[in-house]
């Protein structure tokens, strides 16, 4: 996590300055912006710098990916989350931020002050993705209206949390990996997929493979197999690729992280692969992406599909149970 400190005043900048200090020596990502007249020559060998007006927006207005905004009054007596209190973390972070200064977090999240249920809240904190952010907004105002959501998991949970049922209603939150809705979901019914990146993705390729064709390839193993783009985690291969250019771009554009092992390491994987006699020549071993899929200790849940030069398949891993308590912000 990267951190902005804007201050705008002389005491904001003091303030400023004490959070710049804590976030540094808890060895957070962080930078300080303060207008030049208020910036003292030590902090500048401290590493805060000189800015002009600072535009919020140009964080902020992405659908997913708003960053906590939190504004502190110069006399640090009231720390306030102004933007993505859930989902980006700002009450949290208000309340972290307000026990250092000894100030006071004004949460004002109408589910946290009625001490309900907030299912982005309880995405974030179970590490799932939220597929919607205005379905979550519609949810939300139902349990606060004092109206059952249906709640169904593909993953073990601790419970069913309040203000929930476990079953269809006309608001469902759906936890899965799936791309779609079951065929037999009631017909009427309005879901939140909450999804959990717990797929990890073994690719096989032949050298210098055009990225297009990779990304192709994969994207309708992927619908093939009803997953969900947003629960793939990360790549996995064979060490031999680990230079591949397509494999790299694709990592990169959708930010998953990079696996590669060993032919040794991937032949003592367990498991009932289909081995290629022409791959095990290639590269020591009969089956890459079935077998690096699997490394990781997931659940082969497709097996390996080949074309244009490419052979993908997909690996589940088991999760831990997801906390229905981390729904609940200060109660």
């Amino acid at each position: 996590m990267k951190l902005a400190v804007i201050c705008f005043t002389k005491k904001g900048a003091l303030i400023g300055r004490r959070l710049y200090t804590y976030f540094k020596a808890q060895g957070v990502n962080c930078e300080a912006c303060v207008p030049e007249r208020f910036l003292e020559q030590d902090w500048k060998a401290d590493g805060m710098k000189s800015r002009g007006k600072e535009n919020l927006t140009q964080w902020s207005g992405r659908q997913f990916s708003d960053p906590p905004v939190i504004v502190i009054d110069e006399t640090a007596r009231f720390v306030i989350p102004l933007l993505s209190g859930h989902v980006g973390g700002a009450n949290e972070l208000a309340c972290e931020l307000a026990a250092f200064l000894g100030a006071v977090p004004v949460i004002t999240t109408a589910t946290d002050r009625n001490g309900l249920f907030a299912v982005d809240l309880f995405a974030a904190g179970n590490g799932l993705v939220l597929t919607d952010r205005k379905m979550a907004r519609e949810i939300s105002a139902r349990i606060l209206e004092g109206k059952t959501v249906g709640f169904i998991s593909d993953f073990p949970t601790d419970g069913v949390p309040e203000g929930c049922a476990p079953y269809w209603q006309e608001y469902t939150i759906w936890i899965t990996i799936k791309d779609r809705l079951p065929k037999e979901m009631p017909q009427g019914i309005k879901v939140l997929r909450l999804v959990p990146r717990a797929v990890t993705l073994g690719v096989g390729c032949r050298k210098g493979i055009p990225f297009p064709v990779l990304k192709e390839r994969v994207d309708a193993c992927l619908k093939e197999a009803k997953i969900a783009p947003e629960a793939v985690k990360r790549l996995a291969s064979v060490d031999r690729k680990k230079e591949e250019p397509a494999i790299l771009q694709l990592a990169k554009e959708r930010g998953l992280e990079l696996c590669f092992y060993t032919a040794e390491e991937l032949a003592l994987v367990q498991g009932d692969f289909k081995e290629s006699e022409f791959v095990r020549e290639t590269v020591g071993i009969g089956n890459v992406c079935e077998r690096a899929a699997c490394a990781g200790g997931g659940r082969l849940i497709l097996k390996k599909r080949t074309g244009e030069g490419t052979a993908v398949a997909a690996a589940c891993k088991a999760l831990d149970v997801i906390l229905c308590e981390k729904g609940f912000g200060e109660r």
